[in-house]
């Protein structure tokens, strides 16, 4: 580790003259370029530190060896990743994560990634020998599981933040996954679900299980979240307003599910659900006043009345597995992508549509908005009329 000194600026006074002190402590691998099999074929610029000194040449020259000195050891005790493991970096960053207050439901999704795919991919690498190659073949390993393109983005994901914290607490000098590449998705294939196929599954659901058949049926109407549905309570129907407040949610976890005080956006929204929306729920509050022999209170979709909630993982393993059994494409969100394409396509604008479900207008369109081929051959039916319209105005004025 090599270091410099440069005047800065020329005095004849011998106590004040200004020095810059620098040392080499190596190049920026984030933009080292290397070729397919890891080779470098283009170095990255030079890193230096740097200080200014005021005073005579050899007592700057005295200053300059203390600050090799001190950079040398500062650079020694940072890299830790020539011991530590892409898997110990991965262990402290879930755990600072926890630290800092990550929903509970989030770190579990991190933590199953990071078992299931990147411990075992790439978790005993040592952290000063990852590199960009690495990791692009970790990606393509996942590619040939089969792995969804979510899935793979995901995980991707979690590594490269993990890296990122890593850089952060300087054990290692770049991240070797900024510059690794996903394969690009092919064009998404999620079907549209139809009013029939909502109706064969609330049909299905109310001869086995009028809860499930409810739940189902208030999941179209709300477009709400399986934990937002499992958060409502009684006291959130506004039957004046025929709304409900959606203002909490249950978050399945390891050994249960537990409430956050708040919604996935960190803000509670009103749900408006309709004269029919209302009188779904007192239909379903009078069949558990006459089942139970009380009046329901508490927890809105309960089996026993409002005193336990409804479990998220049991509403989407029931609808899964009603809608597997039917032939039907959905699973439990599929609800939700429904209701939102059914708000708009009934004429409500987008940013009202948005509010309902509580999302950005982008994310609607972007996300929840789907169509058909009903709906695509009704739009090509009206922009073909109104061309006709046009051509023949253009025929009576020629004639």
């Amino acid at each position: 580790m090599a270091g410099t000194l440069r005047e800065l600026s020329p005095s004849k006074k011998e106590g004040s003259r200004r020095w810059e002190m620098r040392v080499f402590v190596g190049r920026d691998p984030d933009k080292t370029l290397k070729n397919a099999v890891g080779r470098v074929i283009k170095q990255g610029p030079p890193i230096y530190r740097s200080r200014v000194f005021v005073g005579g040449k050899r007592a700057a020259s005295r200053a300059l060896e203390g600050f090799v000195k001190e950079v040398r050891e500062s650079e020694a005790k940072s890299v830790v990743g020539t011991t530590a493991t892409v898997g110990k970096l991965l262990d402290e960053w879930l755990r600072n994560l926890e630290r800092l207050g990550k929903a509970q439901s989030t770190l579990e999704t991190y933590r199953t990634h990071v078992e299931k795919h990147i411990r075992p991919g790439l978790g005993s690498i040592r952290l000063d020998r990852l590199e960009t190659h690495d990791v692009d073949s970790y990606l393509a390993q996942l590619d040939e599981k089969g792995l969804a393109p979510r899935t793979i983005k995901l995980d991707f994901s979690i590594l490269s933040a993990a890296l990122a914290q890593g850089v952060d607490w300087g054990w290692i000098r770049g991240n070797p996954a900024k510059r690794a590449r996903l394969k690009s998705p092919g064009p998404a294939v999620d079907l549209a679900l139809t009013s029939d196929q909502l109706r064969a599954l609330y049909q299905a659901a109310l001869a086995e299980d009028p809860d499930m058949a409810v739940t189902i049926a208030l999941a179209a109407v709300t477009g709400c979240r399986r934990g937002e549905l499992a958060g409502l309570r009684w006291e959130d129907l506004d039957v004046s307003r025929t709304s409900l407040r959606v203002q909490r949610a249950w978050v399945p976890g390891v050994g249960g599910q537990h409430l956050n005080e708040t919604t996935k956006t960190g803000k509670g929204r009103t749900v408006f659900v309709g004269a029919d929306g209302v009188a779904l729920l007192q239909r379903y509050r009078e069949a558990k006043r006459v089942q139970l022999g009380r009046e329901p209170q508490g927890w809105l979709l309960s089996y026993d009345g409002g005193v336990t909630e409804m479990r998220c993982k049991s509403m989407t393993e029931y609808v899964s597995r009603l809608a597997n059994k039917l032939g039907v494409p959905a699973h439990f969100h599929t609800l939700r992508h429904w209701a939102a394409t059914e708000l708009v396509h009934q004429g409500v604008d987008l940013p009202t549509a948005a509010a309902q479900l509580g999302h950005s207008t982008g994310v609607m369109a972007d996300v929840y908005l789907h169509t058909s081929d009903e709906r695509g051959s009704a739009a090509g039916n009206l922009i073909a009329a109104v061309v006709g319209k046009a051509i023949d105005a253009e025929s009576s004025q020629r004639q």
